[in-house]
């Protein structure tokens, strides 16, 4: 059983369709995890408006300047960075130390669920695809802008590994746990660089952009681990004593 997509669509393309559902879906979630860790109302929306436009612009900025100034693009590690710019931005708006733990644990719960959402966008644009691949649910592509060409499904592979992660990570934090956040950054910049092995821009590649990206993501997420934990057993230490 094969997967057919034409890629010849009307004024408005699935891929913006998705690409707004996705922005929707993630915002009104970290919405809702700012107002229940005690964000102000008003901070969080404004914090919603600020998030699109960053995210947009990060996700071209990336693009970009990784292209030497030949294209633009949609770049998803980009579009991460403009999510934690604007609530890194809006936290320090608010002048309060804990808004900044909300407000990152907030964006990086939902962050997962718009990269599931817009993946689907890329499957059905064409975007993103996998490598050259015949076999067993292959997706076999069509149209004008595309021709015909047969690639392996790695936008759904990428969309339901991050669904399972934002899931995983939903129940982690509503059973309040500390390891939420961690777990939630390391998988994701997992399986974003597992992943990437599978698409066909990474043909002919030892190791990608995004990759790399993802690599320092994750030593820079276990070094802030390692960090906390000296710090937490030092204060532990001090009280003991």
């Amino acid at each position: 059983m094969n997967i057919h997509i034409c890629t010849d669509h009307g004024l408005i393309p699935p891929y913006a369709i998705m690409l707004m559902l996705s922005f929707a879906a993630g915002l009104s979630i970290q919405f809702i995890l700012n107002i229940k860790g005690g964000i102000k109302r008003n901070i969080a929306a404004y914090g919603i408006l600020l998030a699109m436009p960053m995210s947009i612009f990060f996700a071209l900025l990336l693009t970009y300047i990784s292209t030497g100034g030949k294209a633009f693009g949609i770049s998803s590690i980009g579009g991460a960075v403009g999510m934690y710019v604007s609530a890194l931005t809006m936290a320090a708006i608010t002048r309060r130390r804990e808004s900044f733990g909300v407000m990152l644990r907030s964006c990086t719960l939902s962050l997962p669920m718009m990269y599931s959402v817009s993946k689907i966008g890329c499957l059905l644009g064409g975007c993103c695809r996998g490598m050259d691949y015949s076999g067993v649910m292959c997706v076999e592509y069509s149209g004008e802008r595309m021709g015909h060409l047969c690639a392996f499904p790695v936008q759904i592979a990428e969309s339901l590994a991050f669904l399972a992660i934002f899931m995983a990570g939903m129940v982690m934090y509503l059973r309040r746990s500390r390891n939420a956040v961690p777990a939630v950054f390391l998988l994701s910049a997992g399986a974003k660089f597992a992943l990437d092995f599978l698409r066909v821009s990474h043909t002919g590649k030892v190791i990608s952009l995004n990759q790399l990206l993802c690599t320092a993501a994750a030593a820079v997420c276990v070094a802030v681990i390692v960090l906390r934990e000296h710090k937490s057993r030092g204060f532990a230490e001090r009280a003991y004593n």
